[in-house]
C-alpha cells in the first residue's frame, strides 16, 4: 500500500463504520466520487490559511452534501488539523483495505506497446491461474522495454522485458 499510516489509520476508521452500516461499497464510491472532485487547486485552496476557517469548512460541506456522514466527519477533521492534502492517500488506502480483504491483489502491467482490451483481459487471466489470486490490474506503455513485459504484482517485479534480457547479456558478454 502506497499510503502511509495516517491515511491507512483514517480508512481503517472508515472502513470499520461502513462495514456496520452494511455500506462498503458505497462508501468506496464516495471516496473515489470526493477524492475525484477534489483536486490539487481545491486542496491548495482548503489549505489556505488567508482563507477564513469557518468559509473553507462551508465550501467542503456543501461540496459533500448527500456523502455518508462518517466521510463528512473525517474530512472535517482532515481540514481541521490542517491534512486535508491526505485525502486522494484515504481513498487509496480505503480502496486497497477492502481489496486485501477480497484477495485480489493489484498488478502493474507494462509492456512496450499499448494493448487492447482483448490482450489485457488475456494477461490479466494468466495472470490469475499463475497466482492463484484475484487480479486487479492496471497498464502502463514504456517504448524502452522494447519487447517482453514487466509485472508488479504486489512487492514483486516479473521482468520479462527484451531490454532485461539485453542488458544481461551485455553485462555476461562483457565479463568474459
Amino acid at each position: 500500500m502506497a499510503a502511509g499510516s495516517g491515511p491507512r489509520r483514517y480508512a481503517e476508521a472508515l472502513l470499520d463504520v461502513a462495514n456496520a452500516e452494511n455500506a462498503v461499497d458505497a462508501y468506496r464510491e464516495s471516496l473515489d466520487r470526493i477524492g475525484a472532485a477534489l483536486g490539487p487547486e481545491t486542496i491548495h485552496v482548503l489549505r489556505d490559511s488567508r482563507v477564513p476557517f469557518a468559509h473553507r469548512q462551508a465550501a467542503l460541506e456543501k461540496a459533500t452534501e448527500g456523502e455518508p456522514r462518517a466521510i463528512r466527519a473525517v474530512l472535517s477533521i482532515l481540514l481541521q488539523r490542517d491534512r486535508i492534502a491526505l485525502l486522494p492517500d484515504v481513498a487509496r488506502a480505503f480502496s486497497d483495505l477492502i481489496d486485501r480483504r477480497a484477495g485480489i491483489v493489484h498488478a502493474k502491467i507494462t509492456t512496450p506497446i499499448a494493448l487492447g482490451d482483448a490482450e489485457r483481459a488475456d494477461i490479466a487471466r494468466r495472470l490469475e491461474q499463475a497466482s492463484g489470486k484475484k487480479i486487479k490490474a492496471t497498464f502502463a506503455v514504456d517504448p524502452a522495454l522494447i519487447g517482453g513485459v514487466t509485472v508488479q504484482l504486489g512487492d514483486r517485479l516479473v521482468d520479462a522485458s527484451l531490454r532485461t534480457r539485453l542488458d544481461l547479456m551485455a553485462r555476461q558478454l562483457a565479463s568474459s
